[in-house]
């Protein structure tokens, strides 16, 4: 009787709650057989206890860790996970987690449920989130859609300086990509002596993240229920541009040269020696433009060729007219002869393609290099780039005015309000006056002829005179309505 009074004394002074369970140990919870179970006593008590169940399922013995709780009237048990994969210590941590929530009146399967549900949506948003290489893509597609010349380009260079040789940056979220990133693609090129590319790739990675931004909130896009970027800013606008790749070119082609470069023209395959021919005659077009033009445009009646300037942020291209020489058109017959039926008119391929622009460098660098060693002049070898700027240079010192050569070689001609919505004159009289004069200067030139005074005419140029003097034009109306009076 005393041995039970004094231990029913001793449960009494006990602490109240879970004392009795001893800390399970690894040992401890091996030794399980199935059907028992032990509490975890290293838990504070109350609220909840950590409890360990052994089941055979099987012939395996399964080592079970659930959370039980109850406060108030929340109560049940949750499942933790399994003993090994779950450890001791690891499945302790889960307990005190779940118990803190018990605490402050949640239900740890509702907090459990919301959580998963939370996870879901993050993986969902992740996964619907645009990679760095699909912004690049959108952005290429963006170019294809307005017709951009340069679309193929730009993919090209986005392929070999971004997506092959950076795999993992092409797979993040474009969101993700940080200036430091960039950084470090331009750096590659860099160390491997790409010059002036490594800021035009820069221009090119800057436009396509803006373009990112704005198709996020194109209703477009949103309709198709495509990826979105969700992009905060733009992490090329940190980067400088490299200055000393952006020094201006402004290499002019002598008589001697250009008189050596129309010679070596004869020994090259006709097709890109007329290429070459017609871009200088029509007054030094881009070549990226010129080698575009179709059959289609090329019109016999009114001796006219159409080409199409895409250049710039235009939604659309800028039809271009030129007038076509008697020389030029003996040179497009030649080609015509040359390509048959196919569709391009300065191609190699019958036709079927155009003659593409990167193959014309070299073809310009070996004539160059063979120039300046005949000439004996220690000078930069010039490029095709040159070409354009050497014609305008010739064009001015023969009196042509700005503004028609802004008209013949398409300088900005839509900008402006003036410009964009109401000035229509095609000024095919001008540019053909200042293509003829300029034929002319380059026939005495190629001839080895002494310069002679040739200078643009005024009378030619009469409507561009009048559409800078309003107060002319005004008093030709004027008279020209007198006249129609009685």
């Amino acid at each position: 009787m005393a041995t039970r009074m004094a231990t029913t004394s001793d449960a009494k002074a006990l602490p109240q709650g879970r004392t009795d369970a001893r800390p399970l140990t690894e040992l401890a919870i091996r030794n399980l057989k199935a059907g028992q179970s032990r509490t975890d006593g290293a838990l504070p008590s109350g609220n909840g206890r950590l409890v360990v169940s052994c089941t055979k399922a099987r012939g395996q013995l399964r080592r079970v860790w659930t959370f039980r709780y109850r406060k108030a009237d929340l109560r049940g048990e949750v499942k933790i996970g399994e003993h090994p994969a779950l450890s001791l210590e690891q499945a302790r941590h889960e307990a005190r987690a779940l118990l803190e929530v018990v605490r402050q009146g949640t239900d740890p399967k509702v907090a459990r449920a919301e959580s998963r549900l939370a996870s879901l949506e993050a993986t969902r948003q992740t996964a619907a989130l645009g990679s760095f290489e699909s912004l690049l893509e959108s952005y290429v597609a963006h170019l294809k859609r307005a017709g951009k010349q340069s679309a193929r380009d730009v993919e090209a260079i986005f392929n070999r300086h971004v997506v092959e040789p950076w795999p993992d940056f092409a797979k993040l979220p474009a969101n993700r990509i940080a200036p430091e990133s960039v950084r470090d693609i331009l750096a590659r090129m860099v160390r491997k002596g790409i010059g002036r590319q490594t800021n035009i790739v820069r221009s090119y990675l800057q436009a396509a993240f803006t373009h990112g931004a704005h198709s996020d909130l194109d209703p477009r896009r949103a309709a198709a229920d495509t990826a979105v970027f969700r992009l905060t800013g733009n992490p090329v606008a940190l980067l400088p541009r490299i200055q000393e790749f952006e020094s201006t070119r402004g290499r002019v082609l002598s008589d001697d040269e250009f008189r050596y470069l129309w010679a070596e023209l004869a020994d090259i395959r006709l097709e890109v020696a007329h290429t070459i021919r017609c871009e200088i005659l029509l007054g030094g077009q881009r070549f990226l433009q010129l080698l575009r033009a179709t059959w289609s445009d090329y019109d016999t009646t009114s001796q006219t060729l159409r080409l199409a300037d895409p250049k710039g942020k235009r939604i659309a291209a800028v039809p271009h007219v030129l007038p076509v020489s008697r020389r030029v058109a003996e040179l497009l017959m030649d080609l015509r002869t040359c390509n048959g039926a196919g569709e391009f008119i300065f191609s190699t391929t019958a036709g079927d393609k155009p003659i593409h622009h990167t193959s014309l460098p070299p073809v310009f660098a070996a004539i160059a290099k063979r120039s300046v060693a005949k000439h004996g002049v220690d000078v930069e070898p010039f490029q095709g780039r040159d070409i354009r700027r050497s014609v305008e240079t010739r064009l001015q010192a023969l009196g042509v005015s700005r503004e028609v050569r802004a008209q013949l070689l398409s300088h900005g001609r839509t900008t402006g309000v003036q410009q964009k919505h109401y000035e229509r004159h095609d000024y095919l009289p001008e540019k053909a006056e200042a293509l003829t004069l300029l034929e002319q200067h380059l026939t005495m030139v190629f001839a080895g002829v002494p310069k002679q005074g040739m200078r643009f005419s005024r009378e030619s140029s009469r409507s561009a005179q009048v559409a800078r003097s309003p107060r002319v034009h005004a008093r030709r109306e004027a008279k020209a309505v007198r006249g129609a009076i009685p």
